[in-house]
C-alpha cells in the first residue's frame, strides 16, 4: 500500500472515531498529566450544560465534588499501561448542581512510557443511583412508619452482639406488642390503624437513648435494641419510658384512644444469636400478654426451657404433617330422650411416634400460632370425607372443629368445597364448629364465608358457648344452626339452683326460643343427662354416651340409657 492510500485509510479511521466520539451519549474527555482538559466530547453540553470550549484548558478537578476528589486522584495514581480504573464521582453542572457519573479512565503514555494524561469515558448514573438508593431504603425500612425493618434489625443486632462479646457487655432486646390494636384496625379501618402506628413509632423513638435502635416487624409489633446495658434496671427504665410515652391518649379520627403495650425483654448471653435473642424476647412478650397485658416481662430460665420445648414441638408438628401422623377420632352425639345417635363430632388426635396418642391440648396452641393448623385441618377434613364416602348410612352429620386461623387463610373455602366434591360428600353431612370467642373476633370476610357455607347447606355450630362473650348478637348476625353448652357448666350442675344451673337453664331457653340445635358437652353421668333434658337440652355428648374412638359408633352406646 502506497503512502497516499495509507493516509486515506488513516483519515477515514480518524473520521469514524471522531464521529463516534462526537455523537456518543457518554462524555469522553482527554486530560493531561495535570488534569487539565485537552478535549471533551460535545455530549458534555447535553449532560452537564457546559460547552466544550468552556472546559478546554480548565482543570477537571475543579468540577468534581470535594468529597469525591480522592477517588479521581487515586484513580489517576493507580492507572497502569495495561489497566483501566473505574470509579464513581459527582461532577458539577453549569447550573451548580452535581450529577453522579461512572467513570472509566485509562492513561496515555509518551514514547518514554511516562504518563502524558488520561482518556476517560463518563456515564451519567444519577437516576440509576436514585433508583438504587430507593431500593436499598425499601429493603431495610418499613414503609408505613419509616422505621427500620426486620432485615435491618437482625443485621445490626448480630453486629451489636459481636461488639458486646468483645467488650464483655450486654445487649438487650425489647419486643413490643400493642394491646388490642386489632380492635382499632377492624373498627376504624386501616387508615386509622396506620395513623396510630405512625404516632406510636414516634413515641417509642422519643423514649429511647441516642444509641438505641428501633424497628417494626409488621402488624403491631416493634423491636427495640439496646446495644450496651450495664444492668436490668437500665432496661426497665427504658421499658417504663416506652410504656408511659405510648400510653398517652391520642386522637384518631375523632376517637380518643389509649394504647397499652406488652413488652418482652431478653438479655444477651455468650451463646446468643440475633435470631435466638429475638425469639427469647418474643416468648417473654407472650408471657406478658398472658399475664394480663400492659406490662413487661423478662425472659428467664423457665422460659428458655419452654422455648426449647416449643421449638422441638414445632419441628415435630411439621414432620407429623409430612408423615400424616394425625388421626380423627369420633365421639357420638345423642338424643337425650332415647340415647339414639344423631351424629358425631370429629376430634383430632396425634399418633406421636414416641409419646403415644396426644390430644389437642398438647399441641394445638403451637399449631395455631405457627399457622400449621391450616394443613392439619385439611388432613382432618380429608379423613372425615373419606369416612363419609365409605359410610353412606350414618345416623346424622359429622361436626368438624375449624379455627379462626384456618378460616382467615384465603383458600380455606375453596379447599373445603374441593375436598367435598372430590369425595362426593353432600355438604349437608358436615357441620362446622367454631368457638364463641373466635366467632366474636372474626372479620367481615370470614362472616361472608359463613353465608356461603349456609348456601351450600353446611351447618354452623357455636362451640363452648357461655365461656366467651356470650353475645346474643352472634346468634342474630351469623347463620348459626346450633349451640354447644360448654362442659364446664355441665360439670358444675348441682340441681340446687346454683349459678351453673341457672345459666344452663337460661341458655337452654335461648337456644330453644331461636329454634337452634342445642347440644350439652361433657356428660359423664345419668344424673347430668336427666337434668339437662329436664331443663330443655335435647342433645348431648360425653363419656357417659361414648368416648372418642377411631371407629364410628353406629348404634346407641351400650352403657347409656334413655332419659325418662
Amino acid at each position: 500500500m502506497n503512502l497516499a492510500a495509507s493516509q486515506q485509510v488513516f483519515d477515514e479511521s480518524t473520521q469514524r472515531y471522531r464521529l463516534l466520539a462526537e455523537n456518543a451519549s457518554d462524555i469522553l474527555c482527554h486530560t493531561n498529566r495535570d488534569f487539565v482538559v485537552q478535549w471533551v466530547s460535545p455530549s458534555v453540553s447535553k449532560v452537564l450544560g457546559w460547552e466544550p470550549a468552556q472546559l478546554v484548558g480548565s482543570n477537571i478537578l475543579d468540577l468534581i465534588h470535594p468529597d469525591d476528589l480522592e477517588f479521581k486522584v487515586a484513580a489517576g495514581e493507580a492507572i497502569s499501561p495495561q489497566n483501566s480504573t473505574v470509579y464513581e464521582a459527582r461532577y458539577r453542572s453549569v447550573d451548580g448542581d452535581y450529577r453522579w457519573f461512572s467513570v472509566v479512565s485509562r492513561s496515555v503514555f509518551d514514547n518514554d512510557n511516562q504518563s502524558a494524561g488520561q482518556v476517560s469515558a463518563a456515564r451519567d448514573i444519577t437516576d440509576e443511583r436514585e433508583v438504587r438508593k430507593r431500593l436499598e431504603y425499601q429493603a431495610f425500612h418499613d414503609m408505613p412508619t419509616g422505621l427500620h425493618n426486620r432485615v435491618w434489625i437482625l443485621d445490626i443486632l448480630e453486629k451489636d452482639l459481636s461488639s458486646a462479646q468483645r467488650s464483655n457487655s450486654i445487649v438487650a432486646v425489647l419486643f413490643i406488642d400493642l394491646d388490642q390494636f386489632k380492635v382499632v384496625n377492624d373498627s376504624l379501618g386501616h387508615v386509622a390503624g396506620d395513623e396510630m402506628l405512625l404516632n406510636i413509632a414516634a413515641r417509642i423513638t422519643s423514649a429511647l437513648r441516642g444509641e438505641d435502635r428501633i424497628g417494626r416487624f409488621g402488624g403491631d409489633e416493634f423491636v427495640v435494641v439496646l446495644p450496651s446495658v450495664s444492668d436490668p434496671q437500665e432496661v426497665e427504665r427504658v421499658a417504663q419510658r416506652i410504656t408511659t410515652a405510648v400510653g398517652v391518649e391520642q386522637d384518631i379520627q375523632g376517637r380518643r384512644i389509649v394504647t397499652t403495650t406488652s413488652i418482652g425483654i431478653a438479655l444477651s448471653r455468650s451463646t446468643s444469636t440475633a435470631e435466638s435473642l429475638l425469639r427469647d424476647a418474643d416468648s417473654a412478650m407472650f408471657r406478658a400478654k398472658n399475664a394480663g397485658r400492659n406490662r413487661w416481662q423478662f425472659f428467664d430460665n423457665d422460659m428458655h426451657v419452654e422455648a426449647l420445648a416449643r421449638l422441638t414441638l414445632e419441628e415435630e408438628l411439621r414432620r407429623a404433617i409430612a408423615k400424616s401422623e394425625f388421626q380423627v377420632f369420633y365421639q357420638p352425639i345423642v338424643d337425650l330422650s332415647d340415647a339414639r345417635i344423631i351424629g358425631h363430632e370429629a376430634l383430632l388426635r396425634w399418633v406421636h411416634p414416641t409419646r403415644g396418642l396426644l390430644t389437642p391440648e398438647a399441641f394445638l396452641s403451637v399449631a395455631e400460632d405457627d399457622g400449621l393448623i391450616v394443613d392439619i385441618g385439611r388432613q382432618v377434613l380429608d379423613q372425615v370425607c373419606t369416612m363419609l364416602s365409605a359410610h353412606t348410612n350414618l345416623e346424622g352429620p359429622i361436626s368438624i372443629n375449624v379455627s379462626a386461623k384456618e378460616l382467615a387463610e384465603g383458600s380455606w373455602l375453596a379447599n373445603f368445597t374441593d375436598t367435598l366434591n372430590r369425595h362426593g360428600v353432600d355438604p349437608g353431612w358436615i357441620i362446622v364448629e367454631i368457638t364463641e370467642t373466635a366467632a366474636f373476633h372474626m372479620s367481615q370476610d370470614i362472616r361472608q364465608i359463613f353465608k356461603e357455607l349456609e348456601a351450600l347447606g353446611v351447618g354452623l355450630h357455636l362451640d363452648d358457648f357461655g365461656t366467651g362473650f356470650s353475645s346474643i348478637s352472634l346468634l342474630r348476625d351469623l347463620p348459626i344452626t346450633g349451640v354447644k353448652l360448654d362442659r364446664s357448666f355441665v360439670a358444675n350442675l348441682t340441681q340446687t339452683g346454683s349459678a351453673s344451673d341457672a345459666l344452663a337453664v337460661g341458655l337452654g331457653g335461648l337456644v330453644n326460643g331461636l329454634n337452634l340445635t342445642g347440644i350439652a358437652e361433657g356428660i359423664e353421668t345419668a344424673k347430668q343427662a336427666h337434668f339437662l333434658q329436664a331443663i330443655g337440652w335435647a342433645h348431648g355428648q360425653g363419656y357417659y354416651y361414648g368416648r372418642p374412638a377411631s371407629r364410628l359408633v353406629e348404634t346407641s352406646p351400650s352403657g347409656a340409657t334413655p332419659t325418662p
